[in-house]
This record gives structure tokens, sequence and C-alpha cells, in this order.
């Protein structure tokens, strides 16, 4: 029996030396990193706050000046650059980036501490190519100033390159701390695979030129999809993923390394620093200060006392409620969860039936990326090169279709079973008419962003910036505006701008990839050669953003389909700023059904004692009612395209 045991310990005791030795170079590294990111993502933080000032002014200035202020442009592009890479490695720290677990989190612990020392070494080696040829950058534009301010762009390259060094390094660390679980789980066999394949990915660039791969083009293209995909679902961060599939892509479709390394120096700073894109955090900044304001809570108030005589009167009030917050928020997740803190405590109250309660508000949620302002409209937007103020008018009525689709079922289901949705308090006249006063500040939101925009008077970016201001001075008018809320309110902008730009930056590096291999305009070509009817081939694309929805949170879905997809809608004739308002339904309906659902996840946090099963079959109705939404577009596709035609 000793000769076993003497065995065991003589193989386990250099594993965990080993998984010592490593684990203190982690915390030195965790030492030296970590107090770094906090205190210079603060500097993140603050330009996120203010970011929307320089613009208003500009607006102001062209309003009543006639002039405008020169130079803005160039200071959100710098801005922006500053708000991404000062906060992404804390990000990083924090473990916050967009990620599939849908199969990883169902994993054993083991194999998830080597599926994670895979990701960070794929991850800290590709980014350590990123951050030296983003370097090399620096001294390429030395001498190369911004046009109106003469401000040298080296600067900025050179803090993009900054960040993501110090992204390397809190990878390194955190591929360091999942080897030594890896080691102590006693799985150090695994490592090796993981190592070598590490290696593979280093050393790949010297010999990528003796590769002679038998696919090129099309097929290459749809392998590297295909890699990426695999990525995702093994729990890689959707940007890292982009990153590591366009890079390995490059070197086998180019055989040019040196075409490769340049791809990935220039994609962080071009892919980030773009006015179009500033619209990204100011309106998330411009959500953040509506939900603390209070708008939320009154929204549902006003929408109570007009509705909540009705047979289901609570969970139609709460889905106006979703509607009209959702005119200040451009998120669906966001929406469903904050009304959701208000409302599902009165449906408690009342005892109704969990599943219509749970179901309603998670469905309801899903009108805050359609009715505009939007953020998923605006990433179609920027992928497609549509306008995003058309983009935003389309939404308008099939998002009061969508609502009215919900609060029909949410009606007829009450009139059918009163005792499981009783109905809500009676109030006079009078208290009906004083509750309006409760939509104040969403219609003032509204006119300043879609009446600016509509006017000419503003740009939907610009839009954004005086959406963003009014929320502030909304805040502060209720006093409801304290350091706490404007410190939630930065950081939540800066943090959730970070996680959506790092898929943009992986989008721009698969870009090329995608482009070197010709895979969008191949797919497109096919598409429209095939002799079958163009409602089927959009049938199909309509089920496959159906299950991609299911899988992934609705923005990097746009950034990783679109560009493959898009140009396959145009070449069977659909019109684009219809199809944009499809899509976006498409990918919410996938936001409620399983096996991910995030809006399901996000109400199932706020009232813990209703099953994950309840609210999914709570959902089930909902889900017809969206499909019967984009049906109804289908037939009649004025419903979405009448307000453009009307306005521009």
């Amino acid at each position: 029996m000793s000769s076993p045991i003497s065995t065991s310990n003589s193989e386990t005791r250099p594993n965990l030396n080993l998984a010592a030795f490593l684990g203190q170079i982690a915390l030195l590294l965790d030492k030296m990193i970590i107090p770094i990111n906090s205190k210079i993502s603060i500097i993140s933080y603050l330009i996120a706050g203010i970011l929307s000032i320089p613009i208003v002014c500009d607006v102001l200035a062209r309003f009543l000046f006639k002039k405008s202020i020169p130079g803005i442009i160039e200071l959100q592009e710098f801005a922006l650059i500053l708000i991404v890479f000062l906060a992404l490695p804390l990000v990083e720290t924090k473990k916050e980036n967009i990620k599939i677990e849908i199969f990883y989190s169902r994993l054993p612990k083991w194999l998830q501490h080597v599926l994670d020392s895979f990701i960070y070494l794929l991850s800290s080696v590709v980014f350590a190519i990123i951050t030296w040829q983003t370097f090399l950058q620096v001294d390429k534009k030395l001498g190369m100033v911004s046009h109106s301010l003469g401000i040298p762009v080296s600067i900025f390259i050179g803090i993009a390159a900054l960040g993501s060094l110090l992204l390397t390094i809190t990878l390194i660390s955190s591929f360091l701390h999942s080897t030594v679980n890896v080691l102590q789980d006693g799985k150090w066999f695994f490592l090796l695979i993981v190592l070598t394949l590490g290696i593979f990915v280093i050393i790949l660039p010297q010999y990528a030129n003796q590769f002679s791969l038998p696919i090129r083009g099309l097929a290459l293209g749809g392998l590297g999809v295909l890699t990426l995909l695999i990525l995702m679902l093994l729990g890689m961060p959707i940007g890292y993923a982009m990153c590591i599939a366009g890079y390995v892509g490059l070197l086998l479709a180019r055989q040019n390394k040196i075409a490769a390394f340049s791809m990935m120096g220039i994609a962080p700073y071009y892919s980030t620093a773009s006015f179009v894109l500033a619209v990204v955090p100011l309106f998330i900044l411009m959500g953040e200060l509506a939900l603390y304001s209070g708008i939320s809570t009154d929204l549902f108030d006003t929408a109570y006392k007009w509705l909540g005589r009705l047979p289901g009167g609570l969970a139609i009030a709460s889905v106006a409620g979703c509607a009209g917050f959702a005119a200040v928020c451009g998120d669906s997740m966001a929406t469903a969860v904050t009304m959701g803190t208000v409302a599902l405590p009165e449906m408690k109250k009342k005892k109704y039936v969990p599943s219509l309660a749970t179901g309603c508000l998670a469905a309801g949620g899903t009108l805050g990326i359609l009715i505009p302002p939007s953020v998923g409209f605006i990433f179609y937007a920027i992928i497609t090169e549509e306008s995003v103020g058309k983009l935003f008018i389309a939404g308008v009525l099939p998002g009061i279709l969508l609502a009215l689709l919900f609060i029909t079922y949410i009606y007829i289901f009450a009139k059918r079973n009163p005792e499981l949705v009783p109905r809500g308090e009676v109030f006079t006249f009078k208290e009906k008419i004083i509750s309006l006063k409760g939509t104040l500040g969403m219609l003032i939101l509204v006119i300043l962003i879609l009446g600016g925009i509509l006017s000419g008077l503003c740009t939907p970016t610009e839009g954004g910036a005086v959406g963003a201001f009014g929320s502030f001075f909304i805040a502060l008018i209720r006093r409801r505006l304290t350091g706490e809320v404007l410190k939630k309110s930065f950081e939540a902008t800066a943090k959730i701008t970070c996680r959506l730009f790092i898929i943009l930056i992986g989008v721009g590096v698969l870009g090329y990839f995608l482009a070197a291999t010709q895979l969008p305009a191949g797919l497109a070509k096919l598409v429209s050669g095939l002799s079958v009817n163009k409602y089927l081939i959009f049938a199909a694309v309509c089920i496959l953003y159906i299950i991609l929805g299911a899988l992934m949170n609705v923005i990097p879905m746009i950034m990783l389909t679109l560009p493959a997809i898009f140009p396959s809608i145009q070449a069977l004739g659909f019109d684009p700023i219809w199809f944009g308002v499809v899509i976006v339904i498409l990918m919410e309906m996938g936001q409620i059904t399983p096996p991910v659902g995030v809006n399901v996840f996000a109400i199932s946090s706020v009232v813990k004692d209703v099953s994950m099963e309840t609210i999914f079959k709570g959902i089930f109705p909902f889900f017809l009612c969206m499909i019967i939404c984009v049906i109804l577009l289908t037939l009649f596709p004025q419903i979405a395209l009448f307000l453009p035609s009307l306005l521009f």
C-alpha cells in the first residue's frame, strides 16, 4: 500500500511547488498592476461623465451664433481613446468582458481552469502582439497632428498602446492564476496541451509563409468563422476571440506576416477614435442618469393610475412603463431590470401569477432596444452605414405595435383568468391628470433627442450628448443628483463602453481577415444567385438570428454577423432600414429564450423567489407576439417605413 502513496506524493509535490512559485509571480504582478489599473480608470470615468459638455456647447454655438466650435470632432475622438484604453485593463481585472458562458458554466471546475489557462495564454500572446505593433505605430505617426487643433496623434496612439500593455500584463497574471489552479487540480497533462497550442500561435508568424493550406477564399473565411464560434463557446471573451481568429486568419489568408502585424497595430486606435462612435457612451450615460433621476418610477406610477384598473392592469402598466422608459434608455436588460425593480413588488403584493408578472417585464424590456433611442440601431447603422435618424424613426411604430401586442395578450389572459391577475386600485380623474407630470422627464428627453435630430439641429451623436445633458439636469432639478449617483453613472458608462469597444476592436481585426477572404461579398453573391424565393432565405436568416440571440448579447451579434449577412440582404432587394427594424426584433427574441435569455436572468436577479423555469414559461406567449410582429412587418413593411419616408 505504501508504494502507490509514495508515487502519488512524488508526482504531486513538484506540481505543488511549481504552483506555489507561479502563484507568487502572479501575486507580484497583481500588486503592481491592479493599483495602476484602478487609478487610471478614474480618468476614464471622469472623461465619460463630461463627454457631452463640449458637444452641447457646439450645438448651442451653432444655434445661437451660427458658428461651430473648432476641433470638437477631434476632441471626442481623443476622448474615446482615453475612456476605452484607460478603463479596459480594470474591466479585465474584474472579469467583466462580454462572453458566452452557456457551455463553460456547465463544465467541471477543473476543466474550467484548463480552459481559462488556454483562453488567457492565447489572449496574452495576441494582445502582446497588438501592444508591440501599436507602439510601432507611435513611431510611424510622429509629426502627424490633428487637422483642426494640431494635437500630435502619436500621443493618443501611445495611450492606446499603454492601455494594451496594461491589459496584456493583466492577462498574463490571469494566465498564471489559472495555471496554478490547474496544477493544484493535478491536471498537468492538460496544461501541456494548452502550452503547446500557445506556442503554436507564438511561432506561427515565423512559419506562416510555409503553410500551404488546400483551402482559400470563402472556405478559409468559413473556417475562420467556425474557429471564432468555437472559441466563444469555450468561454473566451468575444472581443478577444475575434482578435485571435482575425490575426491567425490573416496570417493564413495573406501569408504575409508584415501585413498581418500591421493590421494588429492599426485596429486598436482606428476602431476606437471615431466621432460617430461617441454616440455609444453618450446614450449609455443618458440611460444611467435617467435611471437615477427616478424617471422609471414616475412612468410606472402614471401608467398604473391610468391602466391599473383594466383586467391585468398592473402587467399592462408595466409594459407601458417599459415602452416609456425605452424612450430614454437604449438597452433591453437595463429597461427590464429598472421597471422590474419598480413593478414586481406591486404585482407580488396583488398576488399576480408569477409567470405572467415576470414574463411581461422580461419581454417588455425588449422594447428598450426597439423604441428609439436604441443602441442596437446605432450599431446597426455603424456596420451598415445607414442613417441612424431613419432607423430611430423606423423603430417607433413597430415598437408601439409590439407593446400593443403584449398588452392585448395580457388583457385576454386576464379576462379569462381574473383570479390570477387581480385588478388594481381605482383612481379619480384628477389623480390621473396629476400623475401625467411623471411623464414630463421622458417627454423632455424625447423632444430634445428626436426633435433635435429630425429638425437637423443636431446629428445622432450630438443628440446623445443633448440627451445626456438633459438627464443630468432632470436629476439635478429633482434633487436626486448626489456625488454617489454621478460616480456610479460615470463608472457604469465607462465600463459598458469598454465592454462594447473591445468587441469593436475585435471586429476591426476580424474584418481585415474577412475582407482578405472576400467572405461577405462571396456570400452575398452566392445568396443572390440562389434560385429560391427570397422570403425563404429571409426566413432562414430569421431562424439564424433567433438561435444566435439565445446564445449571445445583441450588440456582439450585430457586429459579428452583419458584415456577412447585410450584403446578401441588399442583393435580394430588401429595404435596409426595414431589415434593421426586423433584425433588432429578432435579436431581442433571443434575449428572452432559453438557454441564455439575458433578460430572464435580469428579472431573476430582481425576484429571487421565482424559478427560472417559471419565468421562461411566462415568456412563451410574448415570444409568439414577437413572431406575429415580424410577420406583420414582413406583410406590411410600411409599418416601419412610413415615418422615415414622411420625415426624410
